[in-house]
């Protein structure tokens, strides 16, 4: 499939029609001058006035395919399909329920209908998910997404107790189209792993089950199947509330179609069938612990696969610099005399434009990466320095390995995921270049730093000056963060310093009320000695 990814670019190509028009005129205005004027001593080197007029011709054609394939590489055209390896960092979960009305069976243990069971069990889920982002898609003649991904648990488990086959007012079942819903609800080039879990009895209408799997396993999506309800045939009341129809667990039809899904999806990637699609009986002992092992943890970073689109904006931009070579190349040399040039020259040509044009994969992922970098698509920048990391790797190109674990952890470190950073630079072995070792022990630095771990922040800034004293950015961030230490210390010093004339304003009160209590005391006991004297006195 065909897709665009700026199709607004296509504006330019109406440009090119007043330019067409112009080089038009302007052509039948250069022959008219020509067919009236003797030719000079050039024209009389070609055959006559239409080969110059063909070349003329032929020169604007190749300008004007020069000008269409440049729109067309920004344009960014893709088509076919690549499977890659694309590090993430979490989980978010979408929960598909079937909430046609044979999931209104009661065929459940104590009697439960499968819609309240699958409630039950998901809302069970929920609570030992931690803080994995939830979206919620409905099922049944059509898929509908109800509640986007999110950290809202209230809001997820209001419409999950609401489940009722009244919520939508679309005929027949269709799990195929709530998969595919479920797909459309996670953002495009989220940090987390995609799971699909669909709570189902496996009864359907319209047969969409196993393509709306494939498709799912081959963008990157795993699908679990969790099944409801019995082998043995139900009676239930179809939606017009008439007909009596009868319905039960169709586990072979689901398990035969997440095998085959799987199959296919993990041929090219070197995974087994079950890590991408899955089937598990919700009343099986373990089914929960087997969806809840699928959760890596909100920090636990891991490689999965996803299938994208092959963008073939190079081969356009290739395509333009050649037509447009041509076009120099028809005017300003013999065309016809390099007609007849002998094979073996042409072979030379060819030869040499291919050795000019040709670049390894690796090179190319690696350009390809930094390039996305600085368009701020971290996500597909990452799989790009990934796939030159693993073939590095198995080529056992320790330069190349170390330069893409450190573009790694600079994309980590724009998505906030610090740890995979950190992991990431400690690869780099201590005989890389200074400047490379500079650069991570920088960014080793900008992490401590966002952290708040300043001290550690102002030595690993120190190792980058010390490994590469030209690194300018390492010398003012240190100067900055010591700043920033000296700051913090002061602020301590003051807050004591407060603190302890508080302590001495507190004791120097303490001591005048003592003295003063002292001072009337001794003048108490003085007039206590006086009465006592002239009483004395009397009395003898």
């Amino acid at each position: 499939m065909i897709s665009i990814e700026r199709p607004y670019a296509f504006i330019a190509l109406f440009v090119l029609v007043p330019v067409i028009l112009y080089t038009y005129f302007r052509y039948r205005k250069v022959a008219g001058c020509l067919s009236g004027m003797t030719l000079n001593s050039h024209f009389r080197d070609l055959k006559n006035i239409r080969d110059f007029r063909f070349i003329l011709i032929l020169r604007t054609v190749f300008r004007l395919m020069a000008a269409v394939c440049a729109v067309l590489a920004y344009a960014g055209i893709s088509w076919g399909t690549k499977t890659i390896s694309v590090q993430k960092s979490g989980d978010a979960v979408c929960l598909v329920f079937d909430i046609s009305y044979s999931m209104t069976a009661r065929d459940c243990p104590e009697g439960l209908s499968r819609l309240d069971a699958s409630r039950n069990y998901a809302l069970k889920l929920l609570d030992r998910m931690e803080d994995s982002p939830v979206s919620v898609v409905l099922a049944k003649g059509d898929g509908v997404i109800a509640v986007p991904v999110t950290q809202d648990r209230q809001s997820v488990e209001q419409i999950i107790d609401c489940l009722s086959p009244e919520l939508m007012t679309s005929s027949g079942s269709s799990i195929g189209k709530g998969i595919l819903a479920a797909m459309q609800s996670f953002p495009k080039n989220m940090s987390q792993a995609s799971h699909i879990w669909v709570f189902t009895d496996g009864d359907e209408t319209d047969s969409s089950l196993s393509s709306a799997l494939e498709d799912a396993a081959r963008f990157g999506f795993p699908v679990t199947l969790i099944g409801f309800g019995t082998a043995n045939p139900v009676e239930i009341t179809a939606g017009d509330g008439k007909t009596r129809v009868k319905t039960f667990l169709n586990a072979p039809k689901m398990i035969d179609a997440a095998a085959n899904a799987g199959k296919k999806a993990a041929a090219g990637r070197g995974t087994r069938a079950s890590d991408i699609i899955t089937y598990v009986a919700a009343d099986s002992e373990g089914s929960a612990w087997v969806l809840l092992k699928q959760l890596t943890g909100k920090t636990a970073a891991g490689e999965v696969w996803e299938t994208q689109g092959v963008s073939h904006h190079q081969l356009f931009i290739l395509l333009a610099i050649l037509f447009f070579m041509a076009s120099y190349f028809t005017s300003e040399f013999d065309l016809m005399h390099i007609i007849t040039m002998r094979s073996s020259s042409v072979m030379i040509l060819v030869c040499m434009l291919f050795c000019f044009t040709s670049c390894s994969s690796q090179k190319e992922s690696v350009l390809s990466g930094v390039f996305c970098w600085y368009q701020k698509k971290y996500q597909s920048a990452t799989a790009q320095f990934l796939r030159s990391y693993n073939q590095a790797d198995s080529e056992n190109d320790s330069i190349t390995k170390q330069y893409c674990a450190y573009n790694l952890a600079s994309t980590y470190i724009m998505q906030d995921e610090y740890e995979a950073s950190l992991y990431r630079l400690g690869l780099i072995s201590p005989d890389a270049p200074e400047k490379l070792k500079s650069a991570a022990y920088y960014n080793m630095g900008i992490i401590a730093n966002r952290r708040g771990q300043f001290d550690a922040a102002c030595e690993y800034f120190k190792k980058a000056v010390i490994e590469d004293s030209s690194n300018l950015d390492a010398k003012i961030n240190l100067e900055f963060t010591q700043q920033q230490v000296e700051s913090l210390r002061s602020k301590s010093l003051e807050k004591q310093m407060a603190q302890a004339s508080i302590d001495k304003n507190q004791d120097t009160l303490a001591q005048g009320v003592f003295n003063m209590i002292q001072q009337e005391e001794k003048e108490r006991w003085k007039k206590l000695q006086s009465n006592k004297k002239e009483s004395s006195s009397v009395d003898y």
